[in-house]
């Protein structure tokens, strides 16, 4: 049979048409099955904006909501550095982005606050995805005319125990990262990570799961995670752990650290410790207005009244002892009825504290000196309370009740002693010098200088030398005046004094130089002239001497005009 080949070339062209249209078709067909779930997923997409301290843009990235709260999942590295930043949703409406809800820097995964009540979506998978399951990849936002990209899960690796991290063997473009990446119900299994070698043909997935599971704790605030990113983060969900997170943000930046109290009392509108923060803050900054008002909100709000009271009396008081120009309200009186309302409603040892130090500001010093020893009955026993008692005694000029609770200070520690100590030994120390106890006040102020050595200045040493003389301790008083000397060369009191211990060990070309040191910083001083006078006169110099003496008789020394006489 011959067959002709024009018609053969005809046959196959036909062929090859039909083929061709039933590829057409299939593609078609694979078209077809873009899922059902596409266009609601669409809705929940976002493009977010990160903006630095300037206004400048840091990063446009993707990002999708999981909750009708406004919860959204993003990449951490585009919110690095960022103060403020925004979500744009499919319909082009733009929201802020309030707080940071949870950070991950290793993965690259962050969960944010949109402002928005209107927000649609995506479920979050309860179950793993498996191994060469069908998954789709959503388009990023801006590209209109994308589609889900379908694939097989190349890979499936577990971390932290719980969680998934995917491998998918397609490239992304690099604007696709934090895309969300759902299983065929719909469900968002997690969020696209870029594949750190741009030319391998694979993208990442970390779990979706594990970005939900992500919260700020009470140690956020030291975390670098959320250092490196300025925004408000969202307080831990524990009012006790809410209130050390904001201790620990600190306040620095006065107007975070209000909103951070604020976002606390919507929170838990029944901790005392939200209204103090706030109002102290507010007093701080001189907004006394506000800060009044915000102490009336607790004492409405019907939480414990006493504190309230207490935090208003403590901010007054601190007011007046600084010398703020207060308001004519904010008075020692009104304190005083505050921290007495507080008391009458708990006698916490912290209010009558305060009670005490308000009596002895206005003076009432029998009243405070009790105050303060009920205090000291508590188990706030503390050596302060016995000191503060003993200042109201010193002033009312008792000084041996004076000292006996200055001994009851001391007694507070055990040697060796504390650096808390400290004060205490100094105090008593200075009553044992006007009382002329010269060698207690010696071991007192050498039990100071051992706690206090790296912190004392040459007045120590001039006061300890002055007790060490009247008690004959020359060698000892003579070591401390001139270290005196050495810590402030340019003080001719030191000098001078320096120049008479050395007088009293016949040391008389040391003293000399010594007076004439203090003579030369100070011309006018008569003690230094007299000094030099006696010793130039011990060393047979009397013309010399007659010189310096009548120099400090001109300058009104009574003592050179005796030795003068005498002459």
């Amino acid at each position: 049979m011959n067959i002709n080949p024009l018609k053969v070339s005809l046959l196959q062209r036909v062929f090859y048409s039909f083929i061709v249209c039933i590829m057409m078709a299939g593609i078609g067909t694979l078209s077809a099955q873009t899922p059902k779930w596409f266009k609601k997923a669409r809705k929940s997409q976002l493009n977010i904006i990160t903006y630095d301290g300037k206004g400048q843009m840091l990063h446009s990235t993707n990002g999708f909501f999981v909750d009708g709260e406004g919860t959204a999942f993003s990449d951490y590295d585009s919110f690095r550095g960022a103060v403020r930043a925004v979500a744009i949703d499919e319909g082009g409406k733009e929201w802020p982005i309030t707080h940071i809800l949870g950070a991950n820097s290793l993965y690259n995964v962050i969960k944010v606050k949109v402002a928005t009540s209107k927000a649609s979506p995506l479920d979050i998978a309860n179950t793993q995805s498996q191994k060469g399951e069908t998954v789709y990849v959503m388009p990023y936002l801006s590209n209109k005319s994308g589609v889900a990209t379908f694939t097989p899960i190349e890979d499936n690796q577990t971390f932290n125990e719980l969680y998934a991290y995917y491998t998918l063997p397609t490239a992304v473009p690099e604007k696709g990262a934090s895309c969300p990446v759902l299983n065929a119900e719909g469900e968002v299994i997690g969020l696209v990570q870029m594949s750190a070698n741009a030319n391998e043909q694979k993208c990442y997935v970390v779990s979706a799961p594990f970005v939900q599971s992500l919260s700020i704790n009470a140690l956020a605030a030291t975390s670098a995670d959320y250092r490196d990113i300025p925004m408000r983060k969202a307080l831990p969900d524990d009012a006790a752990a809410a209130n050390t997170f904001i201790y620990l943000i600190g306040t620095r930046d006065t107007a975070l650290y209000l909103a951070y109290v604020d976002d606390f009392i919507a929170a838990f509108p029944q901790e005392t410790s939200g209204y103090t923060m706030k109002a102290e803050m507010l007093a701080a900054k001189g907004d006394y207005a506000q800060a009044d008002e915000t102490w009336n909100a607790g004492l409405k709000a019907k939480v414990k009244e006493a504190e309230i009271l207490y935090s208003r009396a403590r901010s007054t008081f601190g007011g007046i002892q600084a010398g703020l120009p207060l308001p004519e309200a904010w008075t020692l009186e009104r304190a005083t009825a505050d921290i007495d309302a507080a008391i009458a409603k708990d006698e916490s040892p912290v209010y009558v504290a305060l009670k005490g130090h308000l009596l002895y500001a206005q003076k009432q010093y029998e009243e405070a000196c009790n105050t303060f020893l009920s205090v000291t009955k508590t188990k706030m026993r503390d050596a302060s309370y016995f000191l503060y008692a003993a200042q109201c005694k010193q002033i009312q000029g008792d000084s041996t009740t004076t000292l006996a609770l200055q001994d009851s200070a001391v007694a507070c520690y055990t040697k060796p002693y504390p650096v808390e100590a400290a004060p205490s030994l100094l105090m008593r120390a200075q009553t044992h010098l006007s009382m002329g106890h010269h060698r207690l006040a010696v071991i007192d102020l050498n039990d100071y200088e051992h706690l206090k050595r790296n912190e004392l200045n040459a007045n120590f040493y001039y006061q300890r030398e002055q007790a060490e003389l009247r008690c004959r301790m020359y060698q000892q008083a003579l070591s401390d005046i001139e270290q005196a000397a050495r810590m402030e060369p340019r003080e001719p009191l030191f000098q001078a004094e320096l120049a008479a211990v050395h007088y009293r060990f016949s040391q008389l070309d040391e003293a000399i130089i010594a007076a004439r040191a203090a003579i030369a910083l100070d011309n006018s001083f008569a003690d230094a002239h007299r000094i030099l006078g006696v010793c130039l006169k011990a060393q047979g110099k009397t013309n010399e001497a007659r010189a310096a003496l009548q120099k400090a008789v001109d300058l009104g020394d009574t003592m050179a005009k005796e030795i003068l006489d005498k002459q």
